[in-house]
């Protein structure tokens, strides 16, 4: 499910909302022109990319310090952490 979030909804979000801009403009009885497919794909990229970097750096926990697991203290759990 994560490989899904992370990957696949940013490659296929420009498709997308392209697909969705085709179908108001056809409504509306507009020609529109047609966007090479690459361009699709470079975007998407891009989009994978940045939700890649965004969650290397905002889940990476500090080098230093040492992890304690998750133990049970006085019947209840303690989860693991970081000193």
């Amino acid at each position: 499910m994560r490989a899904f979030l992370e990957i696949a909804i940013p490659l296929l979000l420009p498709a997308l909302v392209y697909w969705l801009y085709l179908q108001i403009q056809e409504k509306r009885g507009r020609t529109v022109r047609e966007v090479p497919l690459s361009w699709l794909a470079v975007i998407g990229v891009f989009f994978v990319l940045i939700v890649l970097v965004a969650g290397w750096l905002a889940g990476s926990e500090p080098p230093e310090g040492k992890y304690v697991p998750p133990s049970v203290v006085d019947g209840k759990i303690v989860p693991g952490h970081f000193e």
